[in-house]
């Protein structure tokens, strides 16, 4: 089994070819970037090969089978993270662009309150405090115990009406360790608060069903989940995105545009902006 699964990757089948003179590639540091299956590389490759065109933007043949590829690609995501509806996944570049897309769409003002824990990765903690420097916002920091569990009675007294999100990592990089979602969920919107869950470590470790997570957004990266760089997934429930102002504009971003105005596009497009 072993074998059948490192030949997957060719990094590691060329290694492992070669074990002799050097021993098989042990490779651990999936947490930042996991390696490319055979099968990923190839349906690239196909991609540049036999999908050159435009998706969403023409109306040739070659357009309209790119725009079917994504479609079916969404409809696989939805279903791989339990959403409701395709249209609540947003294709980004990776979990940072993805955290940064509600950080400054969510529409945060002086005295807004956001939440984060103790051990979250940069990417949920710079976009916040760049937010507390220009406009003001309140970042609080919940603590975590010397094993990396996070304080829920703190969050009870951290959150008040001023509590605009509560952003935190779902499985920690650091320490592995889970936080209970749900639970923070319901604490949060009891208080009116949405939540944001940096999921780059958790979606690709174990079933995510976002749902059950009752989270408004969650956001993940496709490098970690032995896809390709410079992908990532945006969750949004259908609310919670309408409600998000679009981070980036233009291109396939909105239905029409003159030099005095411009129509957005429809959920998901709106916040995809370029190809």
């Amino acid at each position: 089994m072993n074998d059948k699964i490192r030949s997957d990757f060719p990094l590691l089948d060329e290694r492992r070819q070669d074990q002799r003179r050097r021993g098989p590639l042990v490779y651990f540091d999936n947490a930042c970037m996991a390696l490319k299956p055979r099968q990923v590389i190839e349906a690239m490759q196909s991609y540049y090969q036999e999908f050159p065109a435009c998706g969403g933007r023409s109306g040739h043949r070659l357009s309209r089978q790119v725009d079917d590829e994504v479609d079916a690609a969404r409809r696989q995501v939805a279903k791989f993270i339990s959403a409701r509806r395709q249209e609540e996944c947003v294709f980004t570049r990776n979990t940072t662009e993805g955290i940064n897309m509600v950080a400054h769409g969510i529409g945060l003002k002086q005295g807004d309150e956001v939440i984060i824990s103790g051990k979250e990765h940069n990417s949920n903690l710079i976009p916040w405090l760049r937010l507390r420097q220009e406009q003001g916002i309140c970042v609080k920091v919940l603590p975590v115990d010397s094993i990396g569990t996070l304080d829920m009675a703190a969050l009870e007294s951290a959150i008040t009406k001023k509590t605009r999100l509560v952003s935190m990592v779902h499985t920690s990089n650091l320490d592995g360790v889970t936080n209970p979602l749900r639970d923070i969920a319901k604490i949060a919107h009891d208080h009116g608060a949405k939540v944001l869950a940096d999921g780059a470590q958790s979606v690709p470790s174990h079933p995510v069903d976002v749902r059950h997570l009752g989270v408004d957004f969650l956001s993940c990266s496709g490098h970690k989940l032995c896809g390709p760089t410079g992908t990532g997934i945006l969750y949004g429930s259908m609310e919670a995105l309408e409600q998000l102002r679009q981070y980036n504009v233009g291109g396939e971003t909105v239905i029409d545009s003159t030099y005095d105005t411009f129509t957005p596009e429809e959920l998901p497009m709106r916040l995809e902006a370029g190809l």
